[in-house]
């Protein structure tokens, strides 16, 4: 790592935030700041470092800001990237009360739309979620691998959605979709001489790939509704607004819901032993919304 920074790390601390992969910033001899990402999994570091450049330059092309990244290694013992530090505070602390989360909704909202116009061509992503016929037969494999995790309610929900999936997507063209597009994985830095902040980083693009434009819409619904339930009222309307206006048909509704059940099922084929139980129970909570 030292030889990819160019400099000896002095001093690391873990950093706050961070969930699916372990963050440490660490500062080097010559003054320096770098964030070190533990990724989970070598294929996950693979594609993080094979399109990391790239999906930089494209992302930025859309008006959308990333840490650099400046190198990993995907054989190492422990799989790691190796970004430069961008100040700022994690997206999710604003969710501490309703005027933050109105704040963050606005700024996050107002970035699926660059998102949604990053061109994917050549980045080899993975392509499942860009054609509804073939997301509806891998759902219905994650669907039936799940099965005995899922009480009958929770069954009954997922089979509907993944026979919706076809007559609900067909016709619609693919974006690029972050593919976690959270809270946590947003970086707000202050803007000089306003009252006011900005989106100094967008995080964890591991899970990039061609989606229905609805993809990271609906995510970061779910997100803050299933983890921040309070905020979600004042929240996700602000974000619609600013991601391209409120939508009260039922199509989007059923499409919402539909990638949300999707998503945390794909989470739940993937996920370990002791992690499967904890996404099976968010789903069965999910289910009932």
């Amino acid at each position: 790592m030292a030889a990819l920074a160019g400099s000896e790390v002095v001093a690391a601390a873990p950093a706050r935030w961070g969930f699916t992969n372990r963050t440490w910033l660490a500062t080097l001899a010559d003054g320096r700041r770098v964030a070190v990402q533990l990724l989970a999994g070598r294929e996950v570091a693979r594609r993080r470092l094979r399109v990391g450049a790239r999906l930089a330059e494209r992302l930025a092309a859309a008006g959308v800001p990333t840490a650099p990244l400046l190198g990993g290694d995907a054989d190492a013992a422990a799989p790691f990237a190796l970004h430069a530090f961008v100040a700022g505070r994690n997206g999710a602390e604003a969710l501490a009360a309703d005027a933050g989360a109105v704040r963050l909704a606005r700024l996050m909202g107002g970035l699926a739309p660059r998102l949604a116009a990053v061109d994917t061509r050549g980045l080899r992503l993975p392509s499942t979620w860009a054609d509804p016929a073939r997301l509806a037969g891998a759902a219905r494999r994650w669907l039936e691998r799940a099965g005995p995790r899922l009480d009958g309610a929770t069954s009954r929900a997922l089979r509907a959605a993944v026979a919706g999936v076809e007559p609900l997507f067909a016709g619609r063209r693919p974006v690029f979709a972050h593919g976690d597009f959270a809270p946590v994985n947003v970086l707000l830095a202050p803007v000089p001489g306003r009252r006011a902040e900005t989106a100094a980083a967008l995080l964890d693009l591991e899970f990039a790939r061609p989606a229905d434009p609805l993809l990271d819409v609906a995510w970061w619904g779910w997100i803050v509704r299933f983890h921040h339930p309070s905020r979600w009222p004042v929240a996700w309307p602000a974000f619609l607004a600013a991601a391209g206006g409120p939508d009260a048909s039922a199509a989007f509704a059923d499409r919402v819901r539909t990638l949300q059940l999707l998503r945390l099922l794909e989470l739940l084929d993937r996920a370990g032993r002791r992690a499967a139980d904890t996404w099976a129970a968010r789903l069965a909570v999910t289910a009932r919304w």
